[in-house]
């Protein structure tokens, strides 16, 4: 008998009295990010999407820290969060508080969520350029595929990437810079910009946030590697692992995508009655 995939003891924190730091990638990850700003563009869109909170509950793949699910979870949905990042999960359940519906988190890498996270779910979404950061066309795909397999039959999938078309357009010469954005933490402004470039297959993205500390400027830079995901790529790789294309938007408010103009490529996908993909 398959288990109720929100039955996943959370971990307790056992606290911690250090000093704010930015010294590990999560809490960087969390720190350069406007998230009541960010919630509050983009936790409406998902409701719209899925409609009242069902039985079967939600996927958050690639969930991060968990500030999606945990907002899902408060708006009565119940959230299933996986992410290949233990330092991630970490942070995300410092953060858990008693909800019911549950939100629970799971360590699960794309490509193994039909094995680990098997649902069925209402739907699932993978937002903030997750599928983008697979960083190869057999990762991305085998996301998806893991997809068609744990969303029930008419079930809803969103997937968000930035558009690479215009960002190989505008990084073909020097790179292409996006930003600032800026973020606030323990009464300091961080300011974030990316700079993308291409290399090869992929595309390089470096991320520098200042902030400003005892008077003087501090910085952390990371670097990670894309997969240039493509709108008529997407398409196809979703109709292979059983989903019908319903919207493509260039954001969150609901504008229409513009491969020339649109920042992101927002794709909301229905499963097809059809047979899961592997069955």
């Amino acid at each position: 008998m398959r288990t109720d995939p929100f039955d996943v003891q959370p971990m307790r924190s056992q606290g911690s009295r250090r000093a704010p730091t930015f010294a590990a990638s999560a809490e960087n990850y969390d720190r350069m990010i406007n998230w009541p700003a960010r919630l509050a563009r983009e936790i409406p869109f998902l409701e719209r999407v899925f409609g009242p909170p069902g039985a079967l509950g939600l996927l958050d793949a690639a969930c991060g820290t968990g500030r999606h699910a945990l907002a899902m979870g408060e708006r009565g949905y119940r959230v299933l969060g996986t992410d290949a990042s233990e330092e991630m999960l970490k942070a995300a359940r410092r953060l858990v508080r008693p909800l019911r519906p549950p939100v629970r988190f799971l360590r699960a890498a794309f490509g193994e969520l039909a094995r680990k996270a098997p649902g069925p779910y209402d739907g699932a979404y993978c937002i903030g350029n997750s599928l983008a950061a697979a960083g190869t066309e057999r990762v991305a795909r085998a996301a998806l595929a893991d997809f068609g397999r744990v969303v029930r039959p008419g079930g809803m999938l969103v997937l968000q990437v930035i558009n690479f078309a215009q960002v190989l357009r505008e990084a073909a010469g020097a790179g292409c810079i996006r930003g600032p954005q800026t973020a606030a933490f323990a009464d300091r402004e961080l300011v974030t910009f990316k700079v993308f470039a291409p290399a090869g297959n992929a595309v390089m993205v470096t991320n520098v946030t200042f902030w400003k500390q005892d008077q003087r400027w501090q910085k952390h830079v990371f670097v990670g590697r894309l997969f240039p995901i493509g709108a008529a790529a997407l398409a196809r790789w979703l109709s292979d692992a059983g989903f019908r294309v319903r919207e493509r938007l260039g954001d969150y408010a609901g504008e229409r995508f513009n491969a020339k103009t649109s920042a992101d490529l927002i794709v909301v996908a229905q499963r097809t009655p059809a047979a899961r993909p592997g069955s």
